[in-house]
Formats: C-alpha cells, structure tokens, sequence
C-alpha cells in the first residue's frame, strides 16, 4: 500500500509541475488572456437624449446634421469615446399637442456624471432645449480584441 501512496504523490507533483509549465509558455508567447477596463468589474454607461426641436417654437430650428454636428462637437469635448445615434422622439405638451422630433442618443460608457451634466448644459443651450434626458446604468462592459 505504500508504494501505491508514494506513486500518488509522485503523479500529483508532476502534474503540477505540467501545469506550471503550460502557463509560463503560455504568458511567454503571448496568448495570455488581454486585461481590459472591464476586468476591473461593473461600469456605468450614462444615455442622453436629446431632443433637437426648439423648445420655444417646438419646430427644429437646426437641420438634421447641423443638430448632429453640435451634439457630435460637444461629445469629442467632453468624452473620449462615445457612441451618437439617430433616433425620433415623442412628447405630449401642456396642453395636450404631440410632437414629434428628430432625437440624438449619445452613450457614454466608464464617464463620470459631473461631465456628462457638463455636456448636457452645453448641448441644451446650443440647442435651445428646456432639458435633455439623461440615464444612468451599471453594466459589464468587455472591449474584446479576437483570438
């Protein structure tokens, strides 16, 4: 029975040193896995939307990609990635009108609120807007690079 308890051990041992092995070849040819800023855990992606109509005429004031470009402008001042989406909004006014509006969605993933309220107050002066919808969500981000 001795013999079979010394051969186990002799067998865990190698295996181990096995293991070790791979991971150092591993790590060494570079195949080790890439960290990213989502290794680190949950991020917050802040939303904004923003309505393009004026505020005091309810009518767009600004072409399509004029609007664009003050909101694009904004972002790349404020934001070092982000992503802009065209959308189309609805609204109902005090008294009970509805209106439709071309509508810009800006994400912003790993921004801390202070600068997304910065831009906010750029954009909805530029734009003439009463307020700009903004939404705050902890999500897992991964920027995924391949194999």
């Amino acid at each position: 029975m001795k013999k079979n308890e010394n051969l186990a051990i002799v067998i865990s041992i190698l295996s181990l040193i096995c293991s070790a092995v791979c991971v150092v070849l591993l790590l060494s040819n570079g195949n080790a896995p890439k960290k990213t800023p989502a290794d680190t855990g949950k991020s917050t992606q802040y939303v904004m939307y923003v309505g393009t109509n004026d505020k005091d005429t309810y009518q767009p004031e600004h072409s399509q990609e004029e609007a664009r470009d003050i909101v694009d402008a904004v972002c790349l001042k404020y934001f070092e990635g982000y992503t802009l989406q065209d959308a189309t909004g609805a609204w109902t006014d005090e008294a009970g009108n509805i209106t439709h509006e071309y509508t810009l969605v800006c994400y912003f993933d790993d921004a801390d609120k202070d600068t997304v309220y910065r831009a906010a107050d750029e954009v909805i002066k530029a734009l003439n807007q009463n307020t700009v919808l903004i939404e705050e969500n902890e999500i897992s981000i991964e920027y995924y690079g391949g194999k």
